[in-house]
C-alpha cells in the first residue's frame, strides 16, 4: 500500500518528467550551435545562498540510480564523465571509462530517430567527434565528481525536445531485466525493473551519508530466499519511476517535519483535500485549536467535512549510508487521526507554574526537554547539537504515540527520569511529558490528574508533594535569600530514595519554622499544618517509600510539580485578591491590611525555550 501511495503522489504532478531529479551544478560547459567551444573552459555556478554559503545552481536533469558501476547521466553529469577530468582521489581508469561511456550514450542520442533532427543532441555529438572537448582549458578547483551542466547556445542541453523520448528508452533498457510479470503495485503485467531508477537526495533522509535508494539488494546474500535485484518485488518500469519521485515529492514538501540529531523525517498527507490538519496541531499547539478539538471529541461531533473514506498517511524514514530505511508507515481514517491527536493533548494536560505558560505543549518543546538543561544559559541545548543529549528516536517515539494512541517506550521515561536528577530541573513540559507516560504505560495503573489530587494518597505521590512542601517552607523562612535550597540538595537522591529526604527534611523543618517572628507566625502556622497533614497521608506500615521503581519516580515527581503548581497558584489569587481589595476600598473605611501569611514569590523558574 506505501508504494501504491507513493505512485498516486507522483501522479498529481503532472509538469514531472520521468526519471528526473533536482542535482546541483558547479559548472557549466558552454558551446555554441554547431558544436565549437563558446568559451575557454568551465564557467563557475556558485552563488551565495540566503546564509551567504556558496552554493551550485539546482536543475532538474535526466538522472537515475547509480551505485557502484558506470552509468553515465544525458546531457549533463560529472566532470570525470563529460570531460574525463581525474583528481587525486580519483582513479584514472575508472574516470576514463566513465568518459567513453557518456561520449557513447551521447552519439547513441544524436543517432536515434528522437535526436537525428535535434539540433542540441547534433551539437553535443559534433563536439566529442571534433576533437573540441580537449581543448576546453582545466580548471584546477574543478573535481572528479563536481557536475557540469551543459549549455548550446541559451539553452541547456537537458530541455532539448528528444531528451524525454530518448532518455525513457535508455532507462528501460538499463533497468529492465527483459523480464514480464505482474506488478505489485499497479496489478498489471508488464516489464518489470531491476532496480529503481531514482534516489532520494541526502538532504531529505536523516543518517544518510549519500543519495538514498528506497530498494536495493545488490548481493544475494541481502535478498529475500537468497535473490538479489527486484526479484521478490516485482515492480513494473512506470511504477518504479512513480515510487521513486513521489517518496521525493512527499519529503521534500511543506509537510514533513526533522530536527537535526534525529534519526527520522516524517512527511503526511491525506488522500482527499481537506483544510484540517492534526499534525499542524501537534506541531504547534494552538491553545485556542486544541480546546475546540479536545471538546468536538467529548460531544461525538465531527466535522463535516472529515469523510470516511479520506485516509491520514504518514511516513517516516531514516537512512543509513546509501540506502533508505522506511520506519514507519501510518494510513488510518483522518477522523480516527483526529481522535487520537485529541487524547494525545488531553495526555499532556498539566498544570502550569507559571501563569504564560500553556498547559499543552507542542512536539518540538517536547523533544527540546528530554535533551541537557544549560543552567549558565537558563535554556535546553539545541536539538542535534554537541553533548545536548538529546534520544536519537524521541521525535519519532512522540510522533508515534501521538498519531497512533500507543505508549512510549520504556527507555524514554529512563531518560528522562535520569535527566531530571542530572539537571536538577522539572518545569511544566517535563512534568507534562511525564503524566503521559504514566497513563499510557503498562506498568502501573495510575491515572494521574492535571493538577493537585488531593485524594490520591500513592506514597510516592504524597513523598514528592511533602518534598514540594518542605521546599516551600525553606523559601519562605529565609525570604528566598538561599544560596543553596533544599531542592538543591536533596531532589537527586529523593527520586529514588524519598525516605531519606523527608526525614532529613522533618528534622530541618523545626529549625525553619523558628525563623518566623511576629506577624510571619501566621505562616509558620499554615506551614506546619500543612506537613502534618501530608505526613499523614503515608500509610502507617509502609511508611515513607524508598528504592522506588521508575514509575514510582515519575509520581514522585508528578506530586512535586502539583504541589509547586498549587502553591504558586495560590499565591497569585491572594495576591490579585489583595490589588482588587486595595483599589475597590477607600482610606476612610479600609483597616489597615495584614500581612500575607506566604508572600508571592519568584520562587518559580519561568519555561525559557530559545
Amino acid at each position: 500500500m506505501l508504494l501504491h501511495r507513493l505512485v498516486k503522489q507522483a501522479e498529481q504532478d503532472p509538469a514531472a518528467k520521468p526519471f528526473h531529479r533536482m542535482l546541483r551544478f558547479d559548472w557549466e560547459l558552454r558551446l555554441n550551435p554547431d558544436g565549437t567551444l563558446a568559451g575557454d573552459g568551465l564557467e563557475s555556478l556558485l552563488a551565495p545562498d540566503a546564509a551567504g554559503k556558496l552554493r551550485g545552481a539546482e536543475h532538474f536533469v535526466p538522472a537515475v540510480t547509480r551505485t557502484v558501476g558506470v552509468a553515465p547521466n544525458l546531457a549533463a553529469d560529472d566532470v570525470q564523465y563529460v570531460l574525463g577530468w581525474a583528481d587525486p582521489d580519483s582513479k584514472p581508469a575508472r574516470v576514463a571509462q566513465c568518459h567513453d561511456a557518456f561520449v557513447a550514450l551521447t552519439r547513441q542520442w544524436a543517432q536515434s530517430p528522437a535526436g537525428q533532427n535535434d539540433p542540441i543532441a547534433q551539437a553535443l555529438d559534433r563536439f566529442y567527434r571534433s576533437g573540441e572537448a580537449a581543448r576546453v582549458r582545466r580548471d584546477p578547483e574543478a573535481t572528479a565528481k563536481q557536475r557540469v551542466l551543459i549549455t548550446v547556445g541559451p539553452t541547456a542541453a537537458y530541455r532539448a525536445e528528444s531528451v524525454s523520448e530518448f532518455w525513457t528508452a535508455e532507462v528501460t533498457r538499463r533497468k529492465g531485466g527483459g523480464n514480464h510479470g505482474l506488478c505489485l503495485v499497479c496489478g498489471k503485467t508488464r516489464p518489470l525493473l531491476d532496480t529503481l531508477p531514482g534516489k532520494v537526495p541526502a538532504r531529505l533522509v536523516p543518517g544518510a551519508s549519500n543519495d538514498a535508494a528506497l530498494v536495493s539488494v545488490n548481493e544475494r546474500v541481502f535478498g529475500y530466499d537468497l535473490t538479489s535485484q527486484l526479484t521478490c518485488s516485482p515492480i513494473c518500469i512506470p511504477c518504479g519511476e512513480g515510487v521513486s519521485a513521489g517518496l521525493v515529492r512527499v519529503l521534500d514538501s511543506a509537510n514533513t517535519t526533522s530536527y537535526n540529531g534525529q534519526d527520522s523525517r516524517l512527511a503526511w498527507w491525506t488522500t482527499e483535500p481537506t483544510k484540517r490538519n492534526p499534525m499542524k496541531l501537534i506541531l504547534d499547539a494552538d491553545p485556542g485549536q486544541v480546546t475546540a478539538l479536545i471538546f468536538s471529541i467529548h460531544n461525538g461531533k465531527t466535522a463535516p467535512e472529515i469523510k470516511d473514506t479520506n485516509k491520514f498517511c504518514a511516513l517516516t524514514v531514516g537512512g543509513n549510508v546509501a540506502r533508505v530505511v522506511v520506519r514507519d508507515w501510518l494510513e488510518m481514517p483522518l477522523s480516527t487521526v483526529e481522535k487520537n491527536v485529541g487524547e494525545w493533548f488531553a495526555d499532556l494536560d498539566i498544570a502550569t507554574l507559571h501563569p504564560d505558560e500553556t498547559a499543552r505543549q507542542p512536539l518540538q518543546r517536547l523533544v527540546r526537554v528530554t535533551g541537557r538543561w544549560q543552567r549558565t544559559e537558563r535554556r535546553y541545548a539545541f536539538i542535534g547539537a554537541k553533548g545536548s543529549a538529546h534520544p536519537h528516536a524521541a521525535q519519532r517515539d512522540l510522533l508515534n504515540a501521538a498519531l497512533r494512541k500507543t505508549t512510549l517506550p520504556p527507555s524514554l521515561l529512563i531518560h528522562l527520569l535520569n535527566r531530571v536528577r542530572t539537571d536538577g530541573r522539572l518545569d511544566t513540559p517535563r512534568a507534562a511529558l511525564l503524566r503521559l507516560m504514566l497513563l499510557r504505560s503498562h506498568l502501573t495503573t495510575e491515572t494521574p490528574m492535571p493538577g493537585l489530587d488531593e485524594s490520591n494518597t500513592n506514597p510516592a505521590y504524597v513523598a514528592g508533594r511533602v518534598f514540594a512542601a518542605l521546599d516551600a517552607l525553606q523559601y519562605d523562612a529565609f525570604d528566598g535569600k538561599i544560596n543553596t535550597t533544599y531542592a538543591n540538595r536533596y531532589l537527586a537522591g529523593a527520586i529514588t530514595n524519598p525516605r531519606a529526604a523527608l526525614l532529613a527534611g522533618s528534622k530541618l523543618a523545626d529549625a525553619w519554622l523558628r525563623k518566623f517572628r511576629g506577624a510571619r507566625k501566621g505562616a509558620a502556622v499554615n506551614h506546619s499544618r500543612e506537613l502534618t497533614t501530608l505526613y499523614g497521608l503515608f500509610d502507617a506500615a509502609d511508611g515513607i517509600p524508598h528504592r522506588t521503581t521508575p514509575a514510582q519516580q515519575a509520581l514522585f515527581l508528578l506530586g512535586y510539580h502539583h504541589q509547586r503548581a498549587h502553591r504558586f497558584a495560590v499565591l497569585r489569587d491572594r495576591a490579585a485578591a489583595r490589588a482588587t481589595t486595595t483599589e475597590t476600598s477607600t482610606p476612610e473605611l479600609s483597616a489597615p491590611e495584614a500581612p500575607a501569611t506566604e508572600p508571592v514569590t519568584a520562587e518559580f523558574d519561568q519555561e525559557i525555550n530559545a
